[in-house]
């Protein structure tokens, strides 16, 4: 018996990187699956469910809808649940309503005669360790599908030459991507990076607005040095670079998918990095 999963029910069967079984409605909101439990391999690099069999109405903090969904009204967020809907009642109670009464205390015995405590021992506070911000090299093959789709394009572009000119890029060919897009120039010999554009996902996790400004400025000192160091090895070998990012605050206790790939200027030379990062909610 079929079963259908509306556009934002943030499950497995309604996300991009499901591998299940499933088919778009005729109004591209709904997923239609055979049965309720059909399963399907989970794709997605950054979910703790990566490689696993999942059912269809399995979900996780990675989920991303599929792109004809998202076009028609899919949304990454989540519905408030319980107490925040009835937070918001009580917020728009009118004046004079009637609010529950909690009941009186039952009495209390009298306390016993207090004694005098003992001084407390002085205990030195343990600032708690904080995780530095590391990268690990990803196979392409595993990143997520817009990732591997952005690099295909790249791969299109370049023909036979090391590396396609920043000015060949139609970002309208990698839509998906746009959002979660930013394009860096080095600085001073490459001792900095300056954002020339920046997609707005990418800016909202930043809280800011970051094109024209350095990556040292945008960033935590220890986040930005390892992101400098991936900018930097890009360029020098010319080839892209596919990582899966830990501890970064810009996504603050999880992991993310980055591609970097490189582009040149109107003589060929290596002068641009075209950065991807996959965050959810892009």
């Amino acid at each position: 018996m079929t079963h259908a999963f509306a556009k934002d029910s943030r499950a497995c069967a309604a996300c991009v990187s499901w591998s299940g079984q499933r088919a778009l409605a005729a109004d591209n909101t709904l997923v239609e699956v055979p049965r309720y439990s059909v399963e399907g391999e989970c794709r997605t690099a950054i979910s703790q469910d990566y490689r696993k069999v999942r059912k269809s109405y399995h979900t996780c903090d990675a989920w991303s809808p599929l792109p004809l969904l998202r076009a028609h009204g899919g949304r990454t967020d989540r519905t408030p649940g319980p107490a925040a809907a009835m937070a918001a009642i009580m917020a728009n109670a009118p004046a004079g309503a009637a609010v529950p009464v909690p009941p009186a205390p039952a009495p209390v015995a009298p306390a016993p005669k207090a004694v005098a405590p003992k001084a407390a021992v002085p205990v030195l506070a343990v600032e708690p360790e904080v995780p530095r911000c590391s990268a690990a090299p990803l196979d392409i093959d595993k990143v997520p599908p817009q990732a591997r789709v952005l690099h295909t394009y790249w791969t299109r572009l370049k023909r036979q030459r090391p590396m396609p000119g920043a000015r060949e890029v139609d970002t309208a060919q990698v839509r998906d991507c746009v959002a979660r897009l930013a394009l860096l120039e080095p600085i001073g010999g490459g001792a900095d990076f300056v954002y020339r554009a920046c997609g707005k996902a990418l800016a909202k996790r930043l809280g800011q607005r970051p094109v024209s400004r350095l990556v040292s400025a945008c960033h935590p000192e220890d986040a930005a040095a390892r992101w400098l160091d991936d900018l930097r090895a890009c360029l020098e070998e010319g080839a892209p670079r596919s990582l899966l990012v830990r501890d970064d605050p810009i996504l603050p206790g999880q992991k993310f998918v980055e591609l970097l790939l490189p582009l040149a200027d109107d003589q060929g030379r290596p002068a641009f990095v075209l950065a991807y990062r996959h965050l959810p909610g892009g």
